[in-house]
């Protein structure tokens, strides 16, 4: 065990070299019809903040007997997804176009930013590396600089997504991708990235994809003008430590077990049914706290716990999955006593809140920025937990070679943050992201040791 650590370590610390690199632009197969030129950004997305979203998949070969053929001769696997990511854009029009003064896009078909790199080491051992966005210790190499949740407009003006196709040396690859968050959420890129390899998939027969088309909504929101007033919440620089830690699903079980045992011990004789995802949240959430009074920085009203609720099958009419935008409400919880934190009040309380969504019509002052801003004038420790768990991130992402081995969504755009997702072998995912006292304080929690795996 000591010995993994040591060579863990030695993989950690090892910066990515990258042998070489190109880049272009990717552009739609069919040009996008004049009625279509201007995307207009709704006033709700505006009030997201200007950051590009990251997702990587990774595939550790694409040499498999069905993407031999897809690959016709004298091309390679670059042509294969370049030709499905033209096709795919000819959908996806808007994110081939340019972001106009925050308030629309032009959809002038320039194309998505495609680059390709040669990694000179073997996929484990990226693998081994922790999900954080710097280039020394991380996944930084694996993105086109300056796109992990950052304002990349200086850098790339107007640019709407990147993708970074990364090679190794052992024949993995990675297939890294960001999309700016004024005009979606992750369950959009991961929409699009389902579309992508499913067109690839299927030689690029759209007639196979007609229920995985996006849905290009945003006429249902109040549009958004350079004149508008956007709450200003620019995110800080990297002042936190990023870990992983993983949650197997026989765990899971056992703090179900837990929990309903108190529920018992307490006289509750209804059967709340707990989905592991509450439960999960609930247990996260208590230790955030207990790790937070640990480390007694500032004086604080009490803690919050944020959600963001995908609100697509909430409206009224609902929408489909594919719908395109930041389709997400935030809803909070706010908790000051030890009786507040008990799982069955939170997990009475998060359905609560996400009753109180159904049917919802209006979105004001519910996005990620107003409320974060509101909250922090209340002088409440905000701490958030987003989950991505049944998102299209495994099955759905096959070009022709296979599910990925891993699909993460790297780091997170500031502290205090936790991101749950699937792992490939019955488990959850969980990328935190605190402070360095906080996340010491964190990782030390028993209940936290008990279901967790800090491997």
């Amino acid at each position: 065990m000591a010995f993994r650590g040591l060579i863990r370590s030695l993989i950690t610390k090892r910066q990515l070299h990258v042998v070489s690199k190109s880049s272009s632009n990717i552009k739609p197969a069919s040009p996008t019809p004049s009625k279509l030129k201007q995307y207009n950004i709704p006033l709700h997305d505006r009030t997201i903040p200007n950051i590009h979203v990251p997702m990587i998949l990774f595939y550790p070969s694409y040499n498999s007997d069905h993407s031999l053929k897809l690959i016709p001769n004298n091309a390679s696997l670059s042509d294969l997804l370049k030709n499905s990511l033209s096709e795919t854009l000819s959908m996806y029009y808007p994110f081939a176009g340019r972001l106009r003064s925050g308030s629309y896009i032009d959809c002038n078909d320039e194309g998505v930013h495609f680059v390709e790199a040669q990694i000179g080491c073997k996929l484990w051992e990226v693998l081994e590396k922790p999900p954080v966005m710097e280039e020394e210790e991380g996944l930084g190499h694996l993105f086109p600089p300056c796109t992990i949740w950052k304002n990349c407009t200086e850098m790339y003006p107007g640019i709407v997504m990147h993708i970074q196709l990364n090679h190794f040396t052992c024949g993995g690859i990675a297939i890294a991708a960001t999309l700016h968050h004024h005009i979606g959420d992750a369950l959009t890129l991961c929409s699009f990235l389902k579309y992508w390899a499913t067109l690839s998939l299927h030689s690029g027969d759209h007639q196979k994809l007609l229920h995985l088309r996006p849905h290009l909504v945003h006429e249902l929101l109040p549009a958004s003008s350079d004149g508008d007033s956007i709450p200003d919440f620019p995110l800080p620089e990297k002042n936190w430590t990023t870990k992983e830690v993983i949650f197997q699903n026989t765990n899971l079980a056992k703090l179900k077990a837990a929990v309903e045992n108190e529920d018992k011990v307490d006289g509750i004789v209804e059967n709340q049914i707990y989905t592991r995802n509450e439960l999960l949240t609930a247990l996260l959430y208590r230790c955030l706290v207990a790790a937070a009074a640990e480390t007694n920085t500032g004086a604080h009203n009490g803690s919050v716990l944020i959600r963001s609720v995908n609100v697509r099958p909430m409206i009224d009419p609902p929408l489909p999955e594919t719908s395109v935008g930041n389709f997400v409400v935030i809803n909070s919880i706010t908790t000051s006593t030890e009786s507040d934190t008990k799982y069955r009040t939170l997990v009475a309380r998060m359905r609560q809140e996400k009753r109180r969504l159904s049917g919802i019509k209006n979105f004001d002052g519910q996005g990620l920025v107003p409320k974060m801003v509101e909250l922090s004038k209340n002088k409440y420790r905000i701490f958030m937990i987003t989950s991505m768990c049944n998102f299209p991130l495994y099955e759905a992402t096959n070009f022709g070679w296979g599910k990925p081995i891993k699909a993460l969504l790297v780091d997170t755009g500031m502290a205090d943050i936790i991101t749950l997702m699937d792992t490939t072998n019955d488990g959850i995912r969980a990328v935190v992201a605190l402070g360095e006292q906080d996340m010491k304080n964190f990782l030390a929690q028993k209940e936290l040791l008990t279901y967790a795996s800090l491997e």
